[in-house]
Formats: structure tokens, C-alpha cells, sequence
């Protein structure tokens, strides 16, 4: 068992394995045997025979907390949120003080985008091992998930404090959490600590050229001179791929900048093959959107919706200030600087990408289905469950116009008609060509829905399954649509949002006509679009896709019928 565990904690995991199978050979029940068998299969991916062993363990020896805190890591990595939940405060009750509890749970609530428990979590990891950097690193990283960058700032100077030897980790994300806010300078000098501890450090390089890029915007001879140094990288070795897809990523943009589209695109395409190779991916399941979406198309037709329980007219909840809004979009269409012409209104608060209406369909049992039977108490339910949320996420319901941008709510239509008949929507809408190239060529937090982005087909394709979808929604249902225009909003902003203050019965206020100085005094963008979103508004990204026509030959047949029907010429 000793020599088992040697193994496993250098990461022999056959070797490890092997000494766990010798122990049960000769004795077939011995708990800490399956225990380290267990670990070996969460190890090697296979965490539904860790789950097995590891619960067999725990069985047998209930009173060790290292084991229900094992189970529910298996548990966590197969999805199974709930059940690890139950053995993470199996652990807690036999010991409060243990901090992998707090590590794991932590990362579960990570995880599933429960980003405020998470922090919480991590604080309580805080208080157990104050002098430890990890914990303050964890909570930040939870922080800058939940688009909180001064909070993960504090979090950061934080752990600096503690400790006299910077590690390379902490200065490259300090440097990352500075260029995010838009304090180029101080993202420089921490890059530049953070080259010191390791020159080859692509993270670093990628970080520290990014800010020299945004600093000195449009300076050729600092381009030529941040893309000579990333280009002279290694990137196989000791680098990791998720440094290297950083590096491809700060190359593409500084190609596309530099107008060499041929580079840019070869470019981009390896930042998607590495973002493809990330560790983090392999538990996502990378066909569940799209196959929810073809569910949602394949039940949300004439027969289901004219199959619809009646249900008593639904005005404004009691007490609030305004209809629940929903700005909704594929992505790159805009919505985030809609997100903040529309917050920098007094009268206007938007969340940002946040699950609110996710909670809402797991409170639904078969959805969408179930939807046609909804009765007038179960729509209350779903509706109370979304205050809920709101609330709990800071918003003023009684005070201010409550907007919930979440971009591909767009899918789920269909529930927010049934649980919010009177909503108000705003439906960005973007040139078809330009959303798929857009996508294709961010740097997206993977997930299952992003990772269709990875490839120009699989962007098309996933614009062509949801604007289909939306579509049918919009022939099915009474919905409450305003429609903005990108290419008309980065034309004249007071033009195409005075309309849509209008829809929300608002009036014109002066503060929407610098969505940039708001996105910089608020500092919580969550989207790849910040370091747009905090310039001046610019009419560059109209048309991009004709830049790259050669390259997107291939995938416009697919988005023709769109180009054609919303209105975009070829």
C-alpha cells in the first residue's frame, strides 16, 4: 500500500495500480486497496469505476474523510453535481477543518458557473491556510469567471503579500487581471517580473504582448516587435497547451492587425487546435448543445404549441419596476456593447452572462415537454425561481429594468414565452458572415456550446441549427421582439438604441453614448469582447468576414439563407 501510494503521487498510475491489484489478490475486501484503485481510475479519466471502487471504500471505512471527499470528486467529474454535494458534506461532518473539501467544492460550484458559492468556498479554504498561495489563486480564478476582476485583483495582491518569492503562475495572472482592467502599465511590469522568473514562459510573453499591444494600439514597430518575440517561442517541450494556444491567439490578433490575413487565419486555426487539446475538455460533453438544440427544434412545432394548457394573462410581477428583459443573440453580434449602452442608463441593470434561466428549466421536469401542461401554479414556481436568482445576484427588481444578457437564451425562446409571456426581448443581430468568423477567430472559455467555434463548419453550422430554431420560434409564438443591428449601431449609436429604449419604455439618456468610459468604470466584463467594449466605439469589425472571403468560401452556402432573409447582401 505504501509503495501503491508512492506511485500514485508521482503519477505512475499502471505502477500504482499494479500494487493495489497485488494487495486485493490477497485480500479481495481490503478498503484502502479499492480506495487507491479507485484513484488510479479517476486518474486515467474513468470516473464512473472510480466511483465504484471508491464508494465500495467508503463503505467499509465511513469515517475517513479523505474517501467521501474522493467520491465526490468522481462523482463531480461525471457530472453528478448532487452526489458529490452529498459525499463533500459527508466529509465536512466527520471534519470541518479539512481543506480538500473546500478545494473540491469549490471547484464543483466552479464548475457549473455558480461562481458566488465558489468564491465562498475558496474564502473558507482562505481561512484554514492564510500563508498558502493556492487558495487565494483558486478564489480568483472563481472571481474572474464571475467577470469580478478587482475582487480576483484583490484576491491576487492577496497572496503576493504572502509570500517573498513570486511564483511565475501568480505574476502572469496578475499581469493578465491588470490588462483586463485596462492598467496597461502596471500588466507590463508585472509581465515583465513574471519573464524574468522564465524568458520562455509563453503564457507570460502572450500577456505581456497583449498589453503592449493595447498600450501602444496601432504602433507597427511595437507589432513587429511583440510578434518576433512570440514567433520565437517553443511551443512543444515543456510548454503547455494551454500556454501555446495563448500564444497562438496574441499572434492572430496581431496578423489581423497587421493585415496579414493569411497568417492570422493559419494563425487562429492553431489556437483552436490547441484550445481542442485543453486537459479541462476532456469531461465536456462536446455534441450536448447541439444535440439540445435539434431536441428543441424537434419539439417546438405546430401541433406541440397550438397543444398549449391556456393559462391566465401574465402583466408585470407586482412590485417590480419593469418586464423581465432578455437580450439575446449568437454570439459576436454585439450583445456586449449592448450590455453596456443599455447598463450605463440609470434606469437599467444588466447581468452578464449568468444562469439564471438554467436554473428555471432544471425546476422543470421534462422539458421542454412538459411546458404544453404547465398549469398556472407551476409557471409561479418557474417565475419565483428566477427572482430568486436575480436577487441573489444583486438586482434592484423594484427599482430598475432588470436585463438578463445570456446570448444563446436565444435556444430557449420558447420557455421564456411560456414563463414570461410578458417579456420584452432584444434580438442583436449581426451579419451572419461576420458572427461565424468572429467566433471562430475568439478566444472563448471552452464549453460545450463554444467548442462548435473551433472550426469555421462548426461555427456555421451551430449559426444555421440556432437561427433556424429562432426562426420557428418566432412563426410559433407571440413573441416580444426588438431587433438592433450591429452594423447600424456602430453607425449611429443614438439612431438604433433610442428605438430600443423606446421598446423598454425608456427615455434617452446621455449616459448610453459612451459605452466605453462605462465599461471601464464598471470593470466586470466577462466576454472575450473587453478589450473592444472599452475603446471608443469603430466601424472596423463591419464586413471583417470580406478580409477573409478566400477563407470563408467554404462555409457560405450554409449561411446563405440567412444572409439572404435577414436582409445582408453577399
Amino acid at each position: 500500500m505504501q509503495l501503491g501510494g508512492a506511485h500514485l503521487a508521482a503519477g505512475r498510475l499502471d505502477h500504482a495500480g499494479r500494487a493495489a491489484a497485488h494487495v486485493l489478490k490477497a485480500e479481495p475486501q481490503n478498503p484502502d486497496a479499492l480506495h487507491l484503485l479507485g484513484l488510479v481510475a479517476l486518474g486515467k479519466g474513468d470516473a464512473a469505476n472510480a466511483e465504484k471502487l471508491i464508494g465500495a471504500a467508503a463503505a467499509m471505512m465511513p469515517r475517513h474523510v479523505n474517501v467521501w471527499v474522493n467520491l465526490g470528486n468522481a462523482q463531480r467529474d461525471q457530472g453528478k453535481a448532487d452526489e458529490a454535494l452529498i459525499a463533500y458534506r459527508r466529509a465536512e461532518a466527520i471534519n470541518p477543518a479539512y481543506p480538500d473539501i473546500f478545494l473540491n467544492r469549490g471547484q464543483l460550484y466552479r464548475d457549473t458557473a455558480d461562481y458566488g458559492v465558489a468564491i465562498a468556498e475558496f474564502e473558507k479554504l482562505i481561512a484554514l491556510i492564510p500563508d498558502d498561495v493556492a487558495p487565494y489563486m483558486r478564489a480568483a480564478s472563481a472571481a474572474t469567471d464571475a467577470g469580478r476582476f478587482r475582487d480576483a485583483l484583490g484576491f491576487l495582491l492577496c497572496a503576493a503579500e504572502r509570500t517573498s518569492d513570486i511564483p511565475l503562475q501568480l505574476a502572469t495572472v496578475l499581469s493578465a487581471t491588470y490588462e483586463r482592467l485596462g492598467d496597461f502599465d502596471k500588466a507590463i511590469v508585472w509581465a515583465d517580473k513574471a519573464l524574468a522568473i522564465d524568458a520562455a514562459s509563453g503564457g507570460a510573453r502572450a500577456v505581456w504582448s497583449k498589453a503592449r499591444r493595447r498600450r501602444y494600439k496601432g504602433d507597427e514597430a511595437v507589432l513587429a516587435e511583440c510578434r518576433k518575440q512570440l514567433a520565437a517561442l517553443d511551443l512543444g517541450g515543456k510548454t503547455t497547451v494551454n500556454d501555446a494556444r495563448l500564444v497562438s491567439s496574441e499572434l492572430a490578433q496581431i496578423c489581423h492587425e497587421a493585415g496579414d490575413i493569411d497568417a492570422a487565419f493559419r494563425y487562429f486555426t492553431q489556437q483552436n487546435d490547441y484550445t481542442s487539446r485543453l486537459p479541462d475538455l476532456k469531461h465536456v460533453n462536446r455534441s450536448a448543445f447541439v444535440d439540445e438544440v435539434h431536441a428543441l427544434a424537434d419539439t417546438y412545432t405546430k401541433d406541440f404549441v397550438s397543444g398549449w394548457r391556456l393559462l391566465p394573462e401574465q402583466g408585470v410581477e407586482p412590485g417590480h419596476a419593469a418586464p423581465p428583459v432578455f437580450l439575446v443573440g449568437f454570439p459576436r453580434s454585439g450583445t456586449t456593447l449592448l450590455d453596456q449602452i443599455f447598463d450605463a442608463h440609470p434606469n437599467v441593470q444588466v447581468f452578464e452572462e449568468q444562469p439564471f434561466l438554467r436554473a428555471v428549466r432544471k425546476s422543470i421536469p421534462d422539458y421542454p415537454r412538459s411546458l404544453a401542461g404547465m398549469d398556472d401554479d407551476a409557471r409561479k414556481a418557474a417565475r419565483q425561481i428566477y427572482w430568486t436568482a436575480l436577487r441573489e445576484a444583486g438586482a434592484d427588481l423594484e427599482g430598475k429594468t432588470v436585463i438578463n444578457k445570456m446570448p444563446l437564451d436565444i435556444v430557449h425562446a420558447g420557455l421564456i414565452q411560456r414563463v414570461f409571456p410578458e417579456a420584452r426581448i432584444i434580438f442583436a443581430l449581426r451579419h451572419p458572415a461576420d458572427c461565424v468568423l468572429s467566433c471562430f477567430m475568439q478566444d472563448f472559455v471552452p464549453n460545450g456550446a463554444m467548442l462548435n467555434f473551433l472550426t469555421l463548419e462548426g461555427s456555421a453550422r451551430l449559426y444555421d441549427q440556432v437561427m433556424t430554431l429562432w426562426q420557428a420560434y418566432r412563426a410559433l409564438l407571440p413573441l416580444n421582439v426588438h431587433e438592433v443591428r450591429y452594423e447600424n449601431l456602430i453607425a449611429d449609436l443614438r439612431e438604433e438604441v433610442a428605438p430600443a429604449l423606446s421598446f423598454l419604455e425608456l427615455p434617452w439618456h446621455e449616459a448610453v453614448s459612451d459605452p466605453a468610459a462605462h465599461a471601464r468604470a464598471r470593470g466586470t466584463i466577462k466576454t472575450p469582447s473587453y478589450s473592444q467594449v472599452t475603446q471608443p466605439i469603430y466601424s472596423t469589425a463591419a464586413d471583417r468576414w470580406r478580409r477573409y472571403e478566400e477563407h470563408m468560401r467554404s462555409v457560405m452556402p450554409i449561411l446563405e439563407a440567412h444572409i439572404k432573409r435577414f436582409g445582408y447582401s453577399l
